[in-house]
């Protein structure tokens, strides 16, 4: 293979792969809302029609939220196959009043593109598709078998993906799984992700009265819902500690290894200066922990929304009959999602008694995941990062979760090489989303030099 022409092709149509990223953008794929079904499926279909224009073979998968896309072309059944991973969908974009210009109308503006979805995950994983059009087209051919499955449920749904992948286990056979879905410290360390933490989310609404009641006339005498909620926030964790009060969540957590505390010690880090990039006095840490260790290997809980009441502008002296809080776990090596959610339903009901009715709705959960830095794929990964970007590369932890690695690892008994391309601050769900376009070339740059280590230094070692 050759991996100067393939650089060379990515300079040459650089622009062209820009337009084609802002075409991508410009389709409202909100997987989480309903109104927006159509377009997640037009945004699947322009992957869809992008790699059949590279040769690749596609099918695509219906899950029970949308649909998967799968595509290969196989040169060599006696060469490794890497299997590459993205997500068309993207996050609502609310609130909207904080958007600088329109979410789904791309502008580039001071060396990176703007637009919901332009680094979650189009722009990150389009930069692998653009690696491997380079590769193809400017370096001599594919030295490599190599698919691709892009999901458009992982905002929403993110187990829809995973429920279906076994059906097709033949199909995602491959010997390196590859991921573009996470982020560099800072842009000067080119990173490999080898831990994710695993999330579980839930709905909970407490119903008091049958309706809303006038304060005054009722007020002293009823168990009012929010009161009973901030009651139950209180004892899901402690506020100095940072600690999860719910019995039993910490039964199966694995301390820290000396060696991963002196990792993560060694990750570029300024508390004082992350503090004032997120707009805070300071950060904050669970006790006995450093502020990078609470934020990647340990678990955690968070109250991620509450309603109840009255909300609107102005004034309303009522009780509301009703209150509720979106909550979410991030957990860590050798937890079960399955296992903490019993334990958390089972905490709050304890905790509600017959003050009020609990209701709980699962938004979805996902298995932690931790790779084997030794791993001959994920070397390769570190080397391709470090000739994409021209800057050494190193390995991290990740504090957020992609629900598809853990069972994905577990279908293929492939190792998973997270080799993200983007910045802690690119606004990922938030509003004025960005993505810089050096990462979006030194991605594809890296993309390609990925499938070049993998065919010229790991060797061959079919899936097939």
């Amino acid at each position: 293979m050759n991996l100067n022409g393939a650089y060379e092709y990515i300079q040459k149509h650089e622009r062209r792969f820009v337009d084609e990223l802002i075409q991508f953008l410009r389709i409202p794929s909100i997987s989480a809302h309903k109104d927006h079904d159509q377009d997640v499926e037009r945004a699947l279909d322009f992957d869809r029609k992008k790699l059949e224009s590279l040769g690749f073979r596609t099918e695509v998968w219906p899950t029970r939220s949308h649909a998967g896309l799968f595509a290969e072309r196989l040169v060599d059944p006696a060469a490794p196959t890497v299997l590459i991973y993205g997500h068309v969908d993207v996050q609502p974009v609310d609130p909207i009043a904080l958007w600088d210009t329109p979410p789904f109308e791309p502008r580039v503006k001071d060396g990176m593109i703007w637009a919901r979805g332009a680094d979650d995950n189009k722009g990150q994983h389009f930069a692998q598709i653009v690696g491997v059009e380079s590769v193809i087209q400017g370096g001599g051919g594919l030295p490599v078998n190599v698919k691709f499955i892009i999901e458009s449920d992982e905002e929403f749904d993110g187990e829809a993906m995973a429920e279906v992948a076994p059906q097709h286990k033949e199909k995602l056979r491959c010997d390196a799984f590859v991921v573009s879905d996470s982020n560099f410290p800072d842009a000067d360390h080119p990173a490999i992700t080898v831990s994710l933490r695993g999330i579980q989310a839930v709905e909970v609404t407490l119903r008091g009265p049958s309706g809303d009641r006038h304060s005054g006339e009722w007020g002293g005498m009823l168990y009012e819902p929010i009161d009973v909620l901030r009651w139950v926030l209180q004892n899901l964790k402690d506020f100095k500690t940072g600690r999860v009060l719910v019995p039993g969540f910490y039964d199966d957590v694995l301390e820290p290894t000396a060696e991963e505390r002196k990792a993560i010690a060694a990750y570029p880090w300024n508390d004082a200066q992350k503090a004032k990039e997120v707009g805070v006095k300071r950060l904050f840490h669970e006790e006995g922990y450093t502020t990078r260790e609470s934020g990647t290997v340990r678990p955690t809980l968070q109250a991620n929304g509450i309603i109840g009441g009255y909300t609107d502008e102005g004034f309303k002296t009522v009780i509301g009959s009703w209150a509720r809080a979106k909550i979410s776990m991030r957990l860590v090596h050798n937890q079960d999602p399955e296992r903490i959610l019993h334990l958390f339903e089972k905490h709050v009901r304890e905790l509600v008694g017959d003050m009020a009715a609990a209701e709980f709705r699962r938004f979805g959960a996902g298995r932690p995941f931790r790779a084997e830095i030794k791993n001959p794929y994920v070397q390769a990964g570190l080397r391709a990062l470090e000739s994409g970007f021209g800057k050494p590369a190193v390995a991290m932890g990740m504090g957020g979760s992609i629900p598809i690695v853990a069972p994905l690892v577990e279908l293929t008994g492939a190792p998973c090489v997270m080799m993200g391309f983007g910045l802690p601050g690119d606004n990922l769900h938030a509003p004025n989303e960005h993505f810089p376009l050096a990462c979006f070339l030194g991605g594809a740059r890296s993309a390609a030099a990925y499938l070049n280590e993998v065919a010229s230094r790991v060797g061959a070692g079919s899936s097939r």
